[in-house]
C-alpha cells in the first residue's frame, strides 16, 4: 500500500512506532483530515487494469492517489532514481548483525517456547499471568529464503548515555476563587502548554528538564520542589487573573543503564516478562527528543509524535477555496528499541490545517455580498481559536486592576462564526442582526446599565458606534462582525481585531475535492521522502545543534540506516483447467482464463436503475455484461427477471421508493440484484447495502452508470465487478499453482479479525459503538471467507464474549464444508493492535477462542493455534539502494521481507512488502507472532521461512484483485467487513459528525442490526 496523507488523531491511539496505544480510529467514508480515503466494497467497481484485470487491490486503502513527487509536481521531476547519502552506500552495521545472531543463538538455547497460554481462563487474574516460558515465542531463526538486498530504512541511530533519568507525572488543576460564581476552567491545549511551561521556568533553573507540556516532565536530576510538590502559576487573560496548581508526582526512576544493557543482551535481569520492554524509558527518550520542536512557536505538534513546520511555504499546499484549508508536510518521530541500539524512527506525514491569519485578510477571498459565500465563511471560521485584540479605552488613565490606557491587550477566544439572526438567548434582549454576516453597522446589541462613560445604558448600540465611542476606533464597515462568544451569549468583534492562531488541525472529514488534492500532495516517491527526512525533516524536528539534546548528552546520527532484506519468489497464480496467469511484479491479467470455481448459479436476477437515464443503453450493456460473466465461468442465467430493470427516483422519499423496489422483488425471490447508480454517491450506496444485506437478504452489487456504459461496456470493468459477484455467490476466482505449504492438506483454517472505533468525527461520538469483523476460510484454496460481525461498546479494543460465539460459528461452517471434520490447525491474524495491547490479546481475547474450541471439539482434541498480529498503520518504510532492485515506481521490489536491523532479535516479527506500490512510497505490513503451536512443531528451524512464505503467498489470494495486496487477506477482509458494518449505521455516525446527540435508543437499535440469515455465511461484504 502506498503512503497517503496521514496523521495522528485516531481515537487516542499511541503512534505506531511508539511504545503504547489505545483504541484505534474508525474508518468510515470520506477522508480524515489526517488520513487518506478508503475504498470499500463494490462501490464504483474499483479500477481494473488492462487485459481484463480485476479490482486493483494493490492499495489497501482502496482509493488511488494522485501523481507527483511533491505538491502537485510531475512524476519524478528533478529526482534521482535512488536516494544516496554520502559518496558510498554504507553496509548494514556488521557488529549489529553479529550481535543479532549471537543473541538469537543464546535465546534458542535457553528459552522454552510458548504453549501454556492455552491454559488461560477467560477472566484474567494473577494466577493466569503467563510465565517467561509461555510468553511470546522466541524467533526460531532469521529468515533465509529469497535474494538478499540492501535497503535504506527510515531510522537514525540514537546515541544515548547511560544516565539516570527522573520522570514526573504532572497534574494541572484550577484554583477555586472564593465569593464568585465564575470559576477558572480546566486547562487544555495551548493554555495547558503555557501553564506547564511557566511552571518549568519556575523550577527548572540549573536542572536539565523537558516535557511534552501535558502530563509528564523528564529531568537529569531530582527537582527542587515545594513541600507539597505543587507550583502555583498565574494565568492572565482579558484582565482576569486565574491561578492553576501544577503538581509534580514522583519522581519515577528511569534506569537507562538497564535499558541499554537489555538492548545489548535482549535479557531482562529482573525477569519481567512484560512487552513492550522498558516503555517508560523509551517514552522518556521520545519526550527529550521531541521537546524542542514541541516548544517552538514555528512548529505545530499534533498528538504524541507529529510535528508540522508553520514557517515554511514550501511545505504547504492549499486545498482550494471555500474553507481554504491547507495541507502541511510534517514529520513523525519516535524512539524505538532495537537489537544493540536505540533508534529514532522518522517519517514524512501530512496533515490538513485550518486557515490562519488576520480574519480581515481571510475575508478577501470571499464575496461578502453573496449569502452562500457568507455561509461558507461562517463555517470556515467556526470553532477556530483566535487571538483577539482588546483596545484601550479612549480618554482614560486606566482603572484599578487593568493595564493603563494606551496598551492594547490580547486574549484567546474561540470563534463561533459571523453574527447571525439566531444569536442571543430567550431570557435577554436579543441582538439585532440585519442579516446573517452583517457588518458593524448592521449588528446591534443591548448594553445594560451601568454603561461605560459616554455610552447609552439599557439601550441598543451598534458594534460600529460602540467601538468608536468607547475606544475611538473606526472599524471597517464593509467587513462582517465576528462572534467570539457563544451563540446564546455573543461577543462581537470587528474582523480586523481578530487573528486566527496558526497550526489548528482540521477535525472533520475532508470532502472529496479536498481528499483528492491531499492525496496529490502526499503521494511522494521514496527518494523524495528520504531526502525530506535527511534535510528539512531534521530542521523541523531540531535534531541538530540542539542545546536541549546536548544537556542530556543525546545525539542523532545524520545518516539513515541500511538493513538487509530478502526478495521472496512470486507464487504461480492458476485459473480453471490449470491455466496459469503469468505474474509480473505482483500483477497478472485474466485474458483467456476462467474462474477456478463458479459460485451458486444465479438463476433469477434483476437490476434496479436509480434516477434512470440512457436506459436503453443500460439494458443493452447489462446483457453484454451477463454474457461476459458467462465467458469468465460465472454461472448466471442470461435473462433478467425484469427485462428493462426497475426504475427508482431519488426524489421524494427515496428510501421508501427503494424499499418498495426491493419489496416488489420478494415474490420472485431473486438470487442477485444489480443496482445501477447515477453517480458515486455514498448515501445511496449505504441505503442499497442496508436494504440488501440486513432487511431483505439479497446479494447486491453497485455499479456507476457512467462506468458501466462507457464505450459500450468495458471488459476490464465487467471483469472487475464480476469477480465480486462470484465471491458473493460462494465461488473461487483463482488459486495458487503450488499449494500453500501448511494449508495444502486441508486441515488448517485461517482466521482474521479487526475492530474499528467511532473516531474521525468532528462532533459527539458518545453512544457510538465499536464494530467488530471476523472472517475465516473454509477450504484449502483460501477462496472463500464467510464472516461474522457485531457491535460492542464504543472505543473498546479488546473483544468480549461475542468473540467466542462468532468463533464457534466459523468452526461449525468449516466443519460443514470439510466432511464433518474440524480443523487441526488454526492460524489467526489479529489486525491492528498496538504493542501495548499485545498482552491483552493473549490474556483477554485468546481465552475466548480457546473456550470456543473447547465447546466445539471432542475432549482432548483441541486444535493447535498460531496467533499473529498484522499492522499496517506503522511508520517504518524501506527505500531501494540499487536501481536493479526497485519497481517502476522506484519502490522496493514486491515480496521484500525485512526481519533484522530494526527489530529485536528475540521477538518473532517481520516487515513484508508483498505488493507493488504503483506510486508514492510503499508501506510494508508488520507481522508479530504472539503465539505459535503450528509452525515450529511442523517445520522446526524452518518456521520463520514457513510463516513468511504463507503470509506472502496469501497476499496473492485476495479474491477481487489481480494483484498481490499489501496486507494478508484475512486481515484485509476483516477490515472491509468492519467498514461494511459502519455502512448500516451511517445515519448514526453522520449525526454525531454534525454535533447532534445520539440517543441510546438509536444506538441500541443499530447495535442490534444483524445480517439477513440468507447472507450469513457468505462474502456479502466484498
Amino acid at each position: 500500500m502506498a503512503d497517503r496523507a496521514r496523521g495522528p488523531p485516531r481515537g487516542g491511539r499511541g503512534d505506531r512506532g511508539g511504545s503504547r496505544g489505545g483504541p484505534r480510529g474508525g474508518r468510515g467514508g470520506g477522508g480524515s483530515a489526517f488520513s487518506g480515503p478508503r475504498g470499500g466494497g463494490d462501490f464504483g467497481g474499483g479500477r481494473g487494469g488492462s487485459d481484463y484485470r480485476g479490482g486493483r487491490g494493490g492499495d489497501f486503502r482502496g482509493g488511488r492517489g494522485g501523481r507527483g513527487g511533491g505538491f502537485g509536481g510531475g512524476k519524478f521531476v528533478g529526482e534521482s532514481e535512488v536516494f544516496t547519502q554520502g559518496a558510498t552506500l554504507p553496509a548494514p552495521e556488521k557488529a549489529i548483525t553479529d550481535l543479532e545472531d549471537k543473541i538469537l543463538k543464546e535465546h534458542l538455547g535457553t528459552l522454552a517456547v510458548t504453549g501454556k497460554m492455552s491454559m488461560l481462563k477467560v477472566s484474567a487474574t494473577k494466577s493466569n499471568v503467563p510465565s517467561s516460558e509461555s510468553y511470546f515465542p522466541c524467533r526460531p531463526a532469521f529468515g533465509t529464503n529469497g535474494k538478499e538486498v540492501i535497503l535504506w530504512a527510515n531510522y537514525f541511530k540514537l546515541n544515548v548515555p547511560a544516565n539516570e533519568l527522573y520522570q514526573y507525572a504532572i497534574e494541572v488543576t484550577p484554583v477555586r476563587k472564593e465569593g464568585t460564581k465564575a470559576q477558572p476552567r480546566d486547562a487544555k491545549g495551548r493554555k495547558l502548554h503555557y501553564i506547564v511551561n511557566m511552571a518549568l521556568e519556575r523550577i527548572g533553573k540549573g536542572v536539565p528538564l523537558v516535557s511534552e507540556f501535558k502530563s509528564q516532565v523528564v529531568s537529569l536530576k531530582p527537582l527542587s520542589l515545594p513541600e507539597d510538590n505543587t507550583v502555583t502559576v498565574n494565568y492572565t487573560i482579558e484582565n482576569k487573573d486565574d491561578q492553576y496548581n501544577v503538581k509534580f508526582n514522583g519522581p519515577k526512576f528511569i534506569d537507562m543503564p538497564q535499558l541499554l544493557n537489555y538492548l545489548r543482551t535482549m535479557r531482562d535481569p529482573t525477569g519481567d516478562t512484560s512487552f513492550p520492554k522498558f516503555p517508560s524509558a523509551v517514552d522518556a527518550i521520545s519526550v527529550i527528543i521531541g521537546h524542542s520542536a514541541r516548544a517552538s512557536a514555528a512548529v505545530a505538534s499534533i498528538g504524541r509524535s507529529r510535528y508540522f513546520p508553520l514557517d515554511r511555504d514550501d511545505q504547504r499546499f492549499s486545498l482550494g477555496p471555500i474553507d481554504f484549508n491547507t495541507v502541511i508536510r510534517g514529520y513523525f518521530q519516535s524512539a524505538r528499541p532495537a537489537t544493540g541500539r536505540l533508534l529514532l524512527n522518522a517519517n514524512v506525514t501530512h496533515g490538513v490545517f485550518r486557515p490562519a491569519g488576520r480574519v480581515s485578510d481571510l475575508m478577501k477571498d470571499y464575496d461578502l455580498r453573496d449569502s452562500g459565500s457568507l455561509h461558507n465563511l461562517h463555517k470556515c471560521l467556526s470553532k477556530l481559536r483566535a487571538r483577539v485584540t482588546f483596545l484601550p479605552e479612549k480618554g482614560t488613565s486606566g482603572k484599578k486592576g487593568k493595564k493603563p490606557s494606551g496598551m492594547a491587550r490580547t486574549g484567546e477566544k474561540t470563534i463561533t462564526g459571523l453574527a447571525t439572526r439566531y444569536d442571543g438567548s430567550s431570557g435577554e434582549p436579543k441582538p439585532k442582526v440585519a442579516n446573517s454576516g452583517a457588518g458593524p453597522h448592521g449588528v446591534q446589541f443591548y448594553l445594560r446599565a451601568p454603561a461605560p462613560a459616554g455610552l447609552p445604558a439599557d439601550a441598543y448600540i451598534s458594534v460600529a458606534d460602540y467601538f468608536e465611542k468607547r475606544y475611538g476606533k473606526q472599524v471597517d464597515r464593509n467587513l462582517p462582525v465576528i462572534n467570539v462568544g457563544t451563540q446564546t451569549r455573543p461577543v462581537y468583534m470587528p474582523a480586523e481585531l481578530v487573528e486566527v492562531i496558526p497550526g489548528q488541525p482540521l477535525r472533520r472529514k475532508t470532502n472529496p475535492a479536498e481528499t483528492a488534492k491531499m492525496i496529490l500532495s502526499a503521494c511522494r516517491s521514496p527518494f523524495a521522502n528520504a531526502t525530506s527526512l535527511t534535510t528539512i525533516g531534521r530542521m523541523c524536528l531540531q535534531l541538530d545543534a540542539n542545546p536541549k539534546l546536548n544537556e542530556f548528552g543525546i545525539s542523532v546520527d545524520k545518516q539513515l540506516l541500511t538493513v538487509k532484506g530478502r526478495e521472496l519468489v512470486q507464487p504461480r497464480v492458476m485459473y480453471s483447467g490449470k491455466q496459469e496467469a503469468p505474474v509480473n511484479q505482483g500483477s497478472w491479467n485474466m485474458r483467456n482464463v476462467r474462474v477456478v470455481k463458479s459460485g451458486r448459479k444465479i438463476t433469477k436476477w434483476s437490476f434496479i436503475h436509480i434516477d434512470p437515464r440512457d436506459n436503453d443503453e443500460v439494458v443493452n450493456v447489462m446483457g453484454k455484461w451477463v454474457t461476459f460473466m458467462q465467458s469468465m465461468g460465472v454461472a448466471i442465467e442470461s435473462r433478467s427477471l425484469n427485462a428493462r430493470g426497475i426504475n427508482v427516483s431519488t426524489r421524494g422519499q427515496f428510501i421508501n421508493n427503494l424499499r418498495q423496489a426491493f419489496q416488489g422483488l420478494k415474490a420472485q425471490n431473486p438470487d442477485f440484484v444489480f443496482v445501477v447508480l447515477p453517480r458515486q454517491d455514498t448515501p445511496i450506496y449505504n441505503v442499497v447495502k442496508t436494504l440488501g444485506d440486513v432487511e431483505f437478504g439479497y446479494p447486491t452489487v453497485c455499479v456507476v452508470r457512467r462506468n458501466l456504459i462507457k464505450n459500450g461496456g468495458s471488459p476490464q470493468y465487467f471483469a472487475n465487478v464480476a469477480l465480486k459477484v462470484n465471491l458473493k455467490m460462494g465461488g473461487t476466482n483463482h488459486k495458487l499453482g503450488d499449494d500453500v505449504s501448511i494449508i495444502k492438506d486441508g486441515k488448517t483454517m485461517v482466521v482474521g479479525y479487526d475492530v474499528t472505533h467511532p473516531t474521525n468525527l468532528s462532533g459527539n461520538a458518545d453512544n457510538l459503538p465499536s464494530l467488530v469483523g471476523l472472517v475465516a476460510s473454509i477450504d484449502k484454496d483460501l477462496g472463500q471467507w464467510p464472516a461474522s460481525a457485531w457491535a460492542q461498546a464504543g472505543r473498546v479494543e479488546m473483544l468480549d464474549k461475542n468473540l467466542e460465539d462468532a468463533f464457534v460459528e466459523r468452526l461449525r461452517l468449516w466443519q460443514r464444508h470439510n466432511q464433518n471434520r474440524l480443523p487441526e490447525n488454526i492460524i489467526i491474524f489479529r489486525d491492528g493492535v498496538s504493542e501495548g495491547q499485545f498482552e491483552q490479546v493473549l490474556t483477554k481475547e485468546l481465552p475466548y477462542m480457546r473456550a470456543a474450541c473447547k465447546s466445539t471439539y471432542p475432549a482432548k482434541a483441541s486444535p493447535k493455534i498460531s496467533l499473529v498480529v498484522s499492522v499496517k498503520r506503522h511508520q517504518t518504510r524501506f527505500y531501494p539502494t540499487d536501481k536493479n532492485h526497485m519497481t517502476n515506481s522506484r519502490n522496493i521490489t514486491n515480496g521484500t521481507v525485512v526481519d533484522r536491523g530494526v527489530t529485536q532479535a528475540h521477538i518473532w516479527d517481520f516487515f513484508l512488502t508483498a505488493h507493488q506500490a504503483l506510486q508514492g512510497t510503499a508501506r510494508p505490513a508488520h507481522y508479530t507472532v504472539l503465539l505459535d503451536e503450528i509452525f515450529r512443531s511442523m517445520v522446526g528451524a524452518d518456521a520463520a521461512n514457513a510463516l513468511e512464505r504463507v503470509t506472502h503467498e496469501m497476499c496473492y489470494l485476495f479474491g477481487r484483485a489481480t494483484k498481490a495486496v499489501s496486507i494478508c487477506p484475512p486481515a484485509y477482509y476483516a477490515d472491509i467487513l468492519c467498514t461494511r458494518q459502519r455502512v448500516y449505521m451511517a445515519d448514526l455516525f453522520e449525526r454525531a459528525d454534525d454535533n447532534q446527540s445520539v440517543s441510546s435508543d438509536s444506538r441500541a437499535r443499530l447495535m442490534g442490526a444483524r445480517i439477513h440469515p440468507r447472507l450469513k455465511d457468505t462474502m456479502y461484504y466484498i
